[in-house]
């Protein structure tokens, strides 16, 4: 039990800083899938002929500018 009174010291900051980075990358891994699923779907709806709604395409050019 001694090892981990030793350890705590450091271990405590540690995951204390590491929970917002790991909050930080998954946000941004989570709008990166987002906006790849968004092109998978214009190209989905392109490549069988149907139109692409225009909110679609908003929301591709709104999420690039952020």
């Amino acid at each position: 039990m001694s090892t981990m009174t030793d350890l705590s010291p450091i271990l405590i900051p540690v995951i204390a800083l590491m929970i917002p980075i790991v909050g930080i990358i998954a946000s941004t891994v989570l709008k990166v899938t987002r906006l790849h699923l968004l092109h998978e779907t214009v190209r989905s709806l392109s490549a069988n002929g149907q139109p692409i709604p225009p909110e679609l395409l908003s929301e591709i050019a709104t999420k690039k500018s952020s």
